[in-house]
């Protein structure tokens, strides 16, 4: 389902107040990929940021002032777009950059200002609705990831601490695919697997 006609909200593509996870995509020299936290204010406007680090998501931001999203439930993806980028396989399309399993894409407009992008939708499409119950497994996933790529980049003992702490939630709470994302990060983090 295109939604382009009407005053285009984030609700629109299932966007909720506060952070929203989400893959980011940006063009540069090759395709850039990257779990992001799209904060929202209000979903029923057409208005976002993200928080933005010294990396190829913001150097690409700067450059080309666009940032497509894709919103997925994979944890495998948001493992693997953590440590790296995601190759041409794991896209449906790249004109424009569309994730296998997208549930929605969204073409948005940014400005780097400081350490935040402010984001307005351009346009996008839903591609499949559907009716998910909450895995505590999945969430707890995305948290050991939060605090695995700042522990990589700043190798702060307490935040692989916060990740063995996750991951130890989404052993015990997640399926095959949340377990394969922990397999990813304790690669990543120098954990034993």
């Amino acid at each position: 389902m295109e939604i382009q006609n009407h005053k285009l909200r984030l609700a629109d593509f299932g966007f909720q107040n506060g952070i929203n996870e989400v893959i980011g995509i940006t063009q540069g020299e090759w395709i850039n990929t990257a779990p992001l936290g799209l904060i929202v204010e209000d979903a029923e406007a057409d208005k976002a940021k993200i928080r933005l680090y010294s990396n190829h998501t913001r150097k690409n931001l700067e450059r080309e002032g666009v940032l497509w999203v894709n919103i997925v439930h994979d944890p495998i993806v948001f493992a693997l777009a953590s440590f790296e980028d995601l190759d041409a396989e794991w896209f449906s399309s790249l004109k424009p950059p569309i994730l296998k399993n997208s549930l929605a894409w969204c073409r948005m407009e940014g400005e780097v200002k400081g350490a935040f992008a402010l984001l307005q939708l351009k346009d996008g499409e839903v591609l499949q609705r559907e009716v998910k119950a909450v895995n505590r497994g999945f969430n707890a996933v995305i948290e050991a990831l939060v605090h695995a790529t700042r522990y990589v980049s700043l190798k702060k003992p307490e935040m692989l601490e916060k990740v063995e702490y996750y991951i130890g939630i989404a052993e015990k709470c997640g399926g095959e695919r949340e377990r394969e994302a922990i397999e990813i990060i304790k690669k990543n983090v120098g954990l034993e697997i």
